[in-house]
């Protein structure tokens, strides 16, 4: 009782609670003038450390000052208060030090300064050097990647930022790294001047910068002394020395590496046209001149295996967009032509990663898109997946390989292996082209295997990743026909209207049956099953919408997983009736989705045989 009348009498609450309120005010004002830059960010830490160092100091002076009257310090207050001074003192320039290094920086903002972006280098040319600049850069992200101390962001990661004119700290800050390579060429009268920059990925702030002039035409001489430097900036960066591998072409001759790298930067140009929509005969075209450049370099140096592998692959993408604009003629004469040069290549060496997982890509392109014969789909699939594995075994790192092998494994049921590779595709490479489609197969795959929880995991997290693809909206809805979801009806319009505002024009229709059907599964789940009826009656099962005949086994499924069995086998009556008779496919008789309808004999002639 006295201690408590004692606080009262010295007022020592009052003044606690008017020192944390003004403390409070303080800091909220510091870190506004922070937010506009009119003080630097240290200052918020160090005025937060006063703050804290302050609530002990105003309770001994409240203590000994508080009561009412004329007071007077006692010694042991003044050693109390200079304690405290000196210890906040000290914990402020220990702050400080390491607000302002810019490793300190980095880690504390969670930007580690060895997870490493190396942007692609600028052309201060009249362009005849960009090749050269994009030859240096990939060989540099690929020199890093092989240190097992960095976390580089791979080509695919950097390309989308190329020529955007963004700064750097906000490339950091999109790619989460703390460190970032940037660079620029030029050519001074017969010289290959090179600027070499290490920049800090919070502030953006250059740390090193080096400078380097090669002979013109010098072109590996330039990618390796650019390699070295990087390897020096580093340890002043990282305070450990990085040695780089050197980098293997497998050619001495400048002039056909060059070749090669132009030929790259065409390919990286027609898919990105391609993606931006603009018409396939411009990537066709732009791959056709690529792979002329690819010869040029193969008749310089005929024993470099590289060129002929990259026109397998060039070949094969012209394939592909010939296919995507219906012509089927030219899209079987180009995968032809791939697989020549893909066989001329394994010739010149069979443990190629490169010729390998191209010819394995062929294969899966042939059986996929160019409707071969039963016996000659299996034939096709089984040399695919022999040809992948062998690629992905001779080069781990390589993840288009394994998210084909991935594509090829899903199609055969090996729904493991098929999540194992496409997985792999991402660790090796999280920015490769295409990753939405791995993650959409994850999500899959997944969810064939009843894991709804992994399923939900990748769904997000390609949602995350790819804010407005259609594929992981989709998937909200199929998530919703299984028992980790409860069956909310409103959330399930609201996931079906944005599959339609996402989905494109020439899906949109198909996807909407899609939606519906998920729609009324989720009603038949809530107990509404005459709103779910008037939902699977408005889906449109035409052919111009359908040609695939999808919507009425996917009806089917629904109505199999929420009880409707009799439904369940009408709609797969119309399904088989609108493809003539075919099965649902092989592992149909496995699938989770038709539960104990698998078991009665009349649902046997829709699954496989």
């Amino acid at each position: 009782m006295k201690l408590l009348q004692e606080i009262r009498e010295r007022r020592l609450i009052p003044l606690m609670v008017a020192y944390i309120v003004t403390g409070f005010v303080a800091l909220e004002a510091v870190d506004q003038l922070v937010s506009y830059e009119f003080v630097a960010e240290v200052a918020y830490p160090i005025t937060l450390v006063l703050y804290v160092f302050g609530i002990p100091s105003s309770l001994i002076f409240a203590w000994f000052h508080g009561a009412p009257g004329r007071q007077h310090g006692p010694k042991v207050e003044v050693i109390a208060q200079s304690s405290l001074a000196v210890v906040a003192l000290v914990v402020s320039v220990f702050v400080y030090r390491n607000q302002t290094a810019p490793s300190a920086l980095t880690e504390g903002s969670g930007l580690s300064p060895t997870r490493i972006a190396v942007l692609y280098f600028e052309d201060l040319s009249d362009g005849d050097l960009a090749p050269v600049a994009d030859g240096i850069t990939e060989a540099l992200i690929d020199q890093l990647d092989d240190v097992r101390s960095l976390d580089v962001v791979s080509r695919n990661g950097v390309q989308p930022y190329r020529e955007l004119g963004l700064r750097v700290d906000s490339i950091a800050q999109a790619l989460q790294v703390g460190t970032v390579i940037e660079g620029s060429v030029e050519e001074r009268d017969d010289r290959i001047r090179i600027t070499t920059r290490l920049v800090d990925g919070l502030s953006g702030a250059d740390i090193e910068r080096a400078v380097q002039e090669i002979p013109t035409g010098q072109f590996l001489a330039a990618r390796d002394s650019v390699a070295e430097t990087v390897s020096q900036l580093l340890r002043t960066r990282l305070g450990e020395e990085i040695q780089l591998r050197e980098r293997r072409t497998g050619t001495s001759d400048p002039e056909a590496w060059a070749l090669v790298q132009r030929a790259e930067r065409l390919g990286a140009d027609a898919e990105d046209a391609f993606e931006a929509g603009e018409p396939l005969d411009g990537s066709i075209q732009a791959y056709e001149e690529a792979d002329e450049l690819l010869a040029a370099a193969e008749t310089i140096d005929p024993d470099w295996v590289e060129p002929v592998a990259e026109r397998a692959r060039a070949a094969y993408r012209r394939a592909w967009f010939s296919w995507q604009e219906g012509d089927i003629d030219a899209a079987v004469r180009e995968k032809d032509v791939g697989l020549e040069h893909a066989e001329r290549a394994l010739a010149m060496d069979p443990d190629n990663a490169a010729a390998l997982e191209h010819r394995g890509t062929l294969s899966v392109f042939t059986a996929a898109t160019l409707g071969p014969p039963q016996d000659e789909l299996m034939r096709l699939l089984a040399s695919a997946e022999a040809d992948l594995e062998a690629a992905v075994a001779e080069d781990p790192t390589r993840a288009t390989a394994h998210a084909m092998l991935s594509f090829v494994l899903a199609g055969k049921q090996e729904h493991v292996g098929a999540v194992l590779s496409a997985r792999r595709a991402l660790e090796e490479d999280a920015y490769l082209r295409g990753a939405d489609r791995v993650y959409d197969r994850l999500v899959y795959t997944q969810y064939e295997l009843e894991q709804f929880r992994d399923a939900a995991q990748w769904c997000e997290e390609g949602r995350r990743r790819f804010p407005d693809n259609f594929r992981f909206v989709e998937c909200e809805l199929w998530l919703m026909a299984t028992e980790l979801r409860e069956p909310d009806v409103d959330e399930a319009w609201q996931w079906l209207e944005r599959l339609e505002a996402l989905a494109p024009e020439s899906l949109r229709a198909f996807k909407r049956g899609v939606g519906q059907i998920m729609v009324a599964g989720v009603l038949r789940r809530a107990s509404l099953p005459d709103s779910a009826e008037s939902v699977f009656s408005a889906v449109d099962h035409s052919e111009q919408v359908d040609p695939q005949r999808q919507l009425f086994a996917y009806e089917a499924a629904i109505r199999a997983t929420t009880g409707d069995s009799d439904g369940a086998l009408a709609a797969l009556r119309q399904w088989a009736a609108a493809t003539q008779g075919s099965t649902l496919g092989a592992g149909a008789e496995r699938h989770w989705w038709w539960g104990e309808l698998r078991s009665r004999p009349v649902c046997t002639p829709f699954m496989s045989r």
